[in-house]
């Protein structure tokens, strides 16, 4: 999927967001999670937001055939916090989650993103993405909430 990345300077990227292979993850350094070695689990996915290198990931895993979960996600280190080269690589990946979870999660779980969050982003993904707390740590988007970050972050109409 082509997405636009926005730099510091307001300027626009094309990029792509796709699975990626175990021989991109081998070559990262410096990322705070091992992604290689998180690539290993036969029920998960992973993409990458990509251009030339690699901007950010994030790990889907299915807790059942129906249904998967967000586990991780991560930016590049050259994109972390407020130096970061782009500004919007966190919202293009948790927007393309919502849009997996109305692909891929069927019946009563179609369109929501789960996910388990640190103590300390539960305010910041309630406050940036819509999210919900469901108990203790345990998050959700809604499909409501999904559909507007997919529409304003990757420009799709479900």
């Amino acid at each position: 999927m082509e997405v636009k990345l926005i730099d510091k300077n307001k300027k626009v990227r094309k990029a792509e967001i796709i699975e990626v292979s175990k021989l991109d993850l081998k070559k990262l350094k410096n990322w705070k999670f091992n992604w290689f070695d998180l690539y290993n689990n036969k029920n998960s996915k992973i993409f990458q937001l990509k251009t030339e290198e690699i901007e950010g990931l994030i790990k889907i895993e299915f807790i059942e055939p129906d249904f998967f979960e967000l586990k991780n996600i991560e930016v590049s280190p050259s994109n972390f916090g407020s130096r970061g080269r782009f500004m919007n690589v966190a919202q293009l990946l948790i927007s393309y989650g919502c849009l997996l979870s109305f692909e891929l999660n069927k019946g009563p779980y179609q369109g929501y993103l789960t996910f388990v969050s640190k103590g300390e982003l539960i305010d910041y993904y309630i406050k940036e993405y819509g999210a919900e707390l469901a108990f203790r740590e345990r998050m959700f988007i809604s499909p409501n909430e999904g559909i507007k970050l997919i529409k304003k972050h990757l420009k799709v109409e479900l």
